[in-house]
């Protein structure tokens, strides 16, 4: 009985291990998500702002610049740090007639049809089809067959790469109720908020509940009374297609600039070979033509010898040929008289036989 007792303690305490270690392992999972940053928010810094964006379009910032002393509230245990955890950024923000915050100092902020943030300054925030947060800038967000969480590719801007973790992230939170403006239906296609431009901080100007919160049934009505008064302020036209041409404006002039930089090196590099080929040209041109000039000059001192050679030489020719011919000639002639001579002495010999003969007879 002993042995069953000890064995079923055991068999009990093995157990518990493998639960609490089970359970350590998936605390240690949900922790790591968390300290990456992009599990329950996507936090990113705008203009001096930072900015947390959770995954049903809802946000909450911190401002550096006018915030409290992070160190100093963290080690007293304030945990009003952030917008949404209680801390007053009133004299920074500007508020629309529905009670949703449009500016932030000089950040401007920009919804979708459903009170979901879309646009912060220079990052767009894109949604799947259940709603959930799937782009942040260049930052793709996926998740599982649950719309979970899952992994992220891709980083959201050059000025944020990857998540640097702050010990005043975990303040971040979701606002509360009366401050919600997501609604599961569309509401704001047909409203333009006014902005305007910061100059100072406002003064009355304090965040009320939303008209979300106060609406009845589906139905949600605009107040003037929850938007921010500019007091002779200058008003703000930024757009969001606005932000988007003027990145594409830069870009494409950044593109242009280095494009008629690429041209002119090239035209440079083109002008150099045009220069160097011109250069080898006129040298092959002036080698070509001294050596056409020394060529000449040999074929000119050349033909010139030659026809005094070949005039000599037929002068030679013709005075041997004519001497030759005149030599014949009078070779042939005193030939001719010597045979004439011949002729004639047989003739005087004949004479002088036959007057001989004559005499004898």
């Amino acid at each position: 009985m002993k042995h069953i007792l000890a064995l079923f303690t055991a068999i009990l305490f093995t157990t518990f291990t493998v639960n609490a270690n089970t359970s350590t392992t998936l605390d240690n999972t949900n922790s790591n998500t968390a300290a990456r940053g992009y599990g329950n928010s996507f936090i990113f810094v705008e203009q001096g702002v930072e900015f947390s964006i959770f995954p049903d379009g809802q946000f909450d910032f911190y401002m550096m610049n006018y915030g409290p002393n992070v160190n100093v509230n963290i080690n007293h245990g304030n945990t009003s740090i952030s917008f949404n955890s209680g801390y007053n950024y009133d004299a920074y923000v500007q508020y629309d007639a529905y009670g949703a915050i449009v500016q932030i100092e000089h950040v401007p902020v920009f919804y979708d049809y459903y009170g979901r943030v879309s646009q912060i300054g220079n990052v767009f925030i894109n949604y799947n089809n259940f709603g959930l947060v799937a782009r942040v800038g260049g930052l793709y967000v996926h998740y599982n067959r649950y719309n979970r969480f899952s992994h992220y590719t891709g980083f959201i801007n050059v000025y944020n790469r990857f998540y640097v973790y702050r010990p005043w992230h975990a303040n971040f939170r979701i606002p509360h109720f009366n401050h919600c403006v997501v609604f599961n239906r569309p509401y704001r296609q047909h409203y333009k908020p006014i902005r305007y431009k910061y100059t100072r901080p406002f003064v009355n100007n304090h965040r009320r509940t939303t008209a979300v919160a106060n609406r009845r049934g589906n139905t949600i009505t605009r107040s003037s009374a929850l938007a921010t008064r500019g007091n002779n302020r200058a008003r703000n036209t930024v757009t969001a297609k606005s932000i988007r041409s003027r990145n594409r404006s830069a870009t494409v002039q950044r593109n242009n600039s280095t494009r008629t930089t690429n041209v002119t090196r090239s035209n440079s590099a083109r002008t150099r070979v045009q220069t160097n080929r011109q250069q080898t040209r006129n040298n092959n041109v002036t080698s070509t033509r001294a050596k056409s000039n020394r060529t000449s000059v040999a074929t000119k001192n050349r033909t010139s010898t030659t026809p005094r050679v070949t005039s000599s030489t037929r002068n030679r020719n013709t005075v041997a040929a004519n001497t030759s011919r005149s030599n014949r000639q009078v070779a042939s002639t005193t030939s001719r008289s010597n045979r004439q001579v011949a002729s004639t002495t047989r003739s005087n010999n004949s004479n002088k036989t036959s007057s001989r003969s004559n005499s004898r007879r």
